[in-house]
């Protein structure tokens, strides 16, 4: 698949933006493609996120609409960003573009919002955790193939001991600290390992006990992603058997942290969390 093609997270929300421009500027395609020197179908691409566009390029179309200062320089942000490179690269092989996408995200994040209902998050697994999960998936993958997707996991998770880490917000269903996965040793050892991450200030973990019903707040899995304070871009990713949906639309996001804000306050305080966790591993 050539560059061209590979649409990301961050290069569809500049396309959005730039259709919202050009149409708020009252440009039709083509009238806008002369104005540009661009045909209407670069353009259309380009606003569909299916065209990588050079940042000199981006700055010349957001001069021509007349961008305001703050958004210019988020577009511009997210232009450098879509770019650069990183550690992910080396995955290339392993890793779908979409969980690639991810990563970039993720490694970007000044905030990580996350609730789960049957794994521990990737970003808190331990090695022995993330090799039991990735054993037993199917199709059943050679064991070098195993260790390279642990060592990827483990690689994303550097980012919560960054000099300035993103804030990550966790709430679990206690049916995944229950659900016993790779042996009861193991999963001691990834209950201490979240005992140890809550301690940290930039993360927060609150457990949602078997005993509450969180009712319409409960919609199951999910991450958000934000980049930028105030957010820039924000993304909401749901993971199913095959891959993972991405969510971008501000209406949708917004109904998620919503979701969120109810559900936390279903689930225990940060402390009463930790004293159940103590106890689960104390019942392995």
């Amino acid at each position: 698949m050539s560059e061209a093609t590979l649409s990301t997270t961050r290069r569809r929300k500049i396309g959005r933006v730039l259709r919202r421009l050009r149409e708020e500027s009252g440009y039709t395609l083509k009238t806008a493609g002369k104005h540009l020197e661009r045909s209407p179908s670069s353009l259309s691409q380009i606003e569909n996120g299916v065209q990588w566009l050079r940042l000199r390029d981006l700055g010349f179309i957001l001069d021509q609409y007349n961008v305001p200062t703050d958004v210019r320089a988020a577009l511009m942000t997210l232009g450098e960003q879509d770019r650069q490179p990183g550690w992910w690269d080396a995955y290339k092989d392993l890793a779908t573009h979409e969980a690639l996408d991810r990563v970039s995200l993720e490694h970007d994040a000044s905030r990580i919002i996350t609730t789960e209902t049957t794994f521990i998050p990737g970003l808190l697994q331990t090695e022995s955790y993330a090799r039991a999960v990735n054993s037993t998936r199917v199709p059943v993958r050679p064991d070098n193939l195993v260790e390279r997707y642990v060592a990827f996991r483990m690689a994303r998770q550097e980012i919560l001991h960054r000099e300035k880490p993103p804030c990550l917000e966790v709430i679990l269903d206690e049916a995944v600290l229950r659900r016993v996965r790779g042996g009861r040793q193991v999963m001691r050892s990834q209950l201490r390992r979240i005992l140890n991450e809550s301690e940290q200030e930039h993360v927060i973990l609150q457990v949602l006990p078997l005993a509450v019903d969180p009712g319409s707040a409960y919609v199951g899995q999910f991450q958000l992603i934000e980049i930028g304070c105030p957010p820039i871009l924000s993304t909401v990713l749901t993971d199913h058997f095959t891959g993972q949906w991405i969510m971008e639309g501000g209406q949708e996001i917004q109904l998620y942290r919503e979701k969120f804000t109810d559900l936390r306050t279903s689930a225990l305080p940060e402390p009463s969390s930790r004293e159940l966790i103590n106890r689960i591993i104390s019942e392995l």
